[in-house]
């Protein structure tokens, strides 16, 4: 017996895989220095200078984030269980790059508060996308 994804599973993973692709094309936008980008989000010489040379082991946890991020509502909506532990890592990995770069990067003065929050909402976000595929699995199973 076939069981059909409900409505909400499609929301929520649709929003997150969207989410998640604008966080990518954001990740190739400021680490290719691309001045339009800055230009059109009203970034200046600051944030140039904070992209450049971004550390590699912040790199890792924001790619982490960004393809686990990416990677959980695929799985979710093919039911498949490990978009639950993806789904946490990406969590925890947007939790470290955060806690990183505001303690070390400063970025809260560099970004700006608006940024800041935004980031804090997309935490916020994977977090409860978590806790639906615990929810989901545990439903289903």
């Amino acid at each position: 017996m076939k069981i059909s994804n409900k409505w909400h599973l499609w929301v929520i993973a649709l929003f997150m895989m969207f989410i998640y692709i604008m966080g990518i094309y954001d990740f190739v936008m400021m680490l290719s220095h691309n001045k339009s980008y800055y230009a059109s989000h009203g970034y200046g010489e600051a944030v140039i200078k904070y992209f450049t040379n971004y550390p590699f082991y912040f790199m890792i946890f924001w790619i982490v984030n960004l393809l686990t991020g990416f990677l959980s509502p695929i799985l979710l909506i093919l039911r498949n269980l490990h978009s639950k532990n993806l789904a946490f890592i990406s969590v925890i990995a947007d939790l470290i790059l955060l806690i990183l770069t505001f303690t070390l990067r400063d970025r809260w003065h560099v970004l700006g508060s608006g940024v800041a929050m935004f980031d804090f909402f997309i935490l916020a976000f994977t977090f409860g996308l978590y806790l639906y595929c615990r929810y989901f699995f545990k439903k289903t199973s």
